[in-house]
């Protein structure tokens, strides 16, 4: 789960450089296939699905106009991603 997090994430970053050349829909179907086979923790998956869905939609107005709301989209797009990967790689050592 944390490769494709990392994967989409990466992806996630080239779509907000190069708005043309983005797969933001492959990387949706992706994390909805990953959450399927290996579930959600919480929600965080879901989560970082809507951001990410967000960003695909605020995609063609930071190519024309870069405007701030389109910005904080994938903002938190990324912000989701870097969580989800964080909870990924953390170990839960506590006994109780």
């Amino acid at each position: 789960m944390k490769e494709i997090l990392q994967q989409v994430k990466e992806e996630l970053e080239n779509a907000y450089s190069n708005p043309q050349s983005s797969k933001l829909d492959r990387c949706i179907e992706q994390l909805q296939a990953a959450k399927a086979q290996y579930g959600d923790k919480g929600t965080m998956i879901a989560d970082a699905i809507r951001a990410v869905e967000q960003a695909r939609n605020a995609q063609p107005t930071v190519e024309q106009a870069g405007d701030i709301s389109s910005a904080a989209a994938f903002g938190e797009a990324y912000n989701a991603l870097d969580q989800a990967i964080e909870s990924y790689t953390k170990t839960h050592n506590d006994p109780y």
